[in-house]
């Protein structure tokens, strides 16, 4: 892909590259592959469950879905999020009875939450200094303080066409913590209102047909996924989705085990901070996730950005960009929009070990005629949970230069090709980002980090350490800046207590970054302090 800068190691980047970037877009087998699905899995698929919002965990809820599909073998995927909220309730009601002691109680922690997700409302409001930091699973984007209020669910319509429905609004600061400049109310201001948690959701033979405001996991790791985490605003889209999670009545389908489908459109909120950046260019996401063994769960995901000011728009360029038909002759003038894709896994240890491991590749270039990503990003971790669930320790290594696996180098010894999530294909300038964020990893591009996380569930508390390099920025990204980078040292601690009715959670972190100037809320030095209240409303 075209980089952004113009130094000899980029021209150099160029020339290895031209190649294979030229059929990046015209060809991608990961689309192929999943356009059948999409067309396919409706008539194949279980029962409908309905239409249900969907359900993002919390950290905590999500350990212990994690525990009982790895001991009590729930049938639900784990690395897919959010999931339909009804699909998690059948699998939370199709688990064993008479259940260990423990595993009861993460049956109750994951019924509860899913109840107050139905039947009430919430008030979040995070009162924090401003300042970015490595953001993962369950945690807040926002560098600064916000506030988010949402309804219960409810279901409406006839009987025969019923539809359900969730609303969610999101104050906060501006997300684009690099801007200094932006004053007022709106995507260019300081305050930013939009819609979050929300959702208007049908359903079509066994899909979701659904609106919605909500950002995405896409993977199996705890502090970063590679192609799409909540490091970004809510996308603001609409798309389709499996209702159910459970495996398929098709003999022909039934290998899948548990699966969920996804694909969605969504705009992005990019305030225009680069020069000739198309503005509100589109966002195609698509996700299938299946686990065809106990042990063993796969993931294939893509995302394209396409459309937006100044670039080829309309529905046959939807269409090309849908299908990777790109031109390879005049890649600037008919290209349809830049994208990624990859595979993630997740191999579970036998029971007695307690223990997991998972990878997950996401490659940003195709590899000559096959189609296949060939220049991949990578994110390797392990986990160990212990005390019966109290704990969970995971170990994760993030690594955002592009580079090509061994079997894919054509006798090429070179590693390391140059860094990922910021080429934009040549189209947009502000890189792989939604919000002016990394869509993908808070590390950003050019980043080799290792994390190391603790969480004890039953204090509520989860600690996190941060050690490496920063190629670019944490959180927030433009390439006209020189934000803090280089060597990272980082750690986090947030526990939550109960009061009444309030859950109130403190938070600090601390980030040193030895490089470049700080610029906003991206410092190169900073002890921020938050906290957190969440209290329901209604029943």
């Amino acid at each position: 892909m075209m980089q952004l800068n113009t130094s000899p190691y980029t021209q150099k980047i160029k020339s290895q590259q031209s190649s294979i970037t030229r059929t990046a877009l015209r060809q991608n087998l990961l689309l192929r592959y999943l356009l059948p699905w999409l067309c396919f899995l409706p008539v194949a698929s279980a029962q409908a469950l309905g239409p249900s919002v969907p359900y993002m965990p919390t950290w905590q809820a999500r350990h212990h879905i994690q525990l009982l599909a790895d001991h009590a073998q729930m049938a639900i995927t784990t690395t897919h999020w959010p999931l339909p909220l009804a699909a998690v309730q059948e699998a939370l009601d199709d688990l064993p009875k008479n259940l260990p002691p423990y595993l009861e109680n993460s049956k109750d922690v994951v019924q509860q939450e899913l109840r107050r997700h139905r039947w009430q409302g919430e008030a979040q409001l995070q009162l924090r200094e401003r300042a970015d930091a490595p953001v993962g699973f369950g945690e807040n984007y926002t560098p600064g303080s916000s506030l988010k209020l949402t309804t219960n669910a409810t279901e409406f319509g006839p009987n025969d066409f019923p539809v359900a429905a969730k609303l969610g609004i999101r104050v906060e600061e501006s997300p684009n913590s690099l801007q200094t400049r932006f004053d007022g109310i709106g995507k260019e201001g300081r305050t930013q209102v939009k819609l979050d948690g929300t959702a208007l959701v049908a359903q079509a033979w066994s899909f979701n047909l659904q609106a919605f405001a909500h950002n995405n996991w896409w993977g199996p790791g705890w502090q970063s996924s590679l192609i799409s985490s909540n490091n970004v605003p809510p996308w603001h889209g609409f798309g389709v989705q499996r209702s159910a999670v459970k495996p398929s009545e098709s003999k022909w389908l039934s290998w899948m085990g548990p699966w969920n489908l996804e694909f969605f459109v969504a705009q992005a909120q990019d305030p225009i901070v680069v020069a000739n950046q198309p503005d509100g260019f589109l966002f195609i996401g698509s996700r299938l996730t299946l686990k065809p063994a106990k042990y063993l769960e796969v993931g294939l995901s893509r995302g394209v950005q396409t459309s937006g000011t100044g670039r080829p728009g309309g529905w046959n360029n939807f269409m090309r960009a849908f299908t990777s038909q790109g031109s390879h002759t005049n890649q600037n003038a008919t290209d349809p929009g830049n994208q990624i894709a990859g595979y993630d896994i997740r191999l579970s240890c036998p029971s007695r070990w307690r223990c997991a491991g998972y990878y997950q590749w996401i490659g940003e270039d195709s590899s000559g005629q096959s189609g296949l990503p060939n220049q991949f990003m990578t994110l390797g971790g392990a986990e160990h949970w212990l005390a019966e669930g109290r704990h969970r320790l995971f170990m994760e290594y993030t690594q955002t230069f592009t580079h090509s696996l061994p079997w894919n180098r054509n006798g090429n010894p070179q590693f390391f090709k140059g860094p990922g999530y910021t080429s934009g294909g040549g189209f947009y300038n502000q890189g792989y980002t939604n919000g002016g964020r990394w869509i993908g990893s808070s590390f950003g591009g050019s980043s080799r980090v290792l994390s190391i996380g603790w969480m004890d569930l039953e204090a509520k508390r989860v600690i996190k350490l941060h050690k490496g390099h920063v190629g670019r920025s944490i959180g927030a990204y433009d390439p006209d800046l020189n934000a803090p980078h280089a060597d990272l040292k980082a750690a986090s601690i947030a526990q939550s207590f109960q009061w009444k009715k309030i859950q109130i959670t403190p938070e600090l972190m601390y980030t040193h970054l030895s490089d470049g100037q700080t610029i906003g809320a991206n410092k190169k030095n900073d002890v921020r302090g938050g906290v957190t209240f969440l209290m329901p409303i209604g029943q």
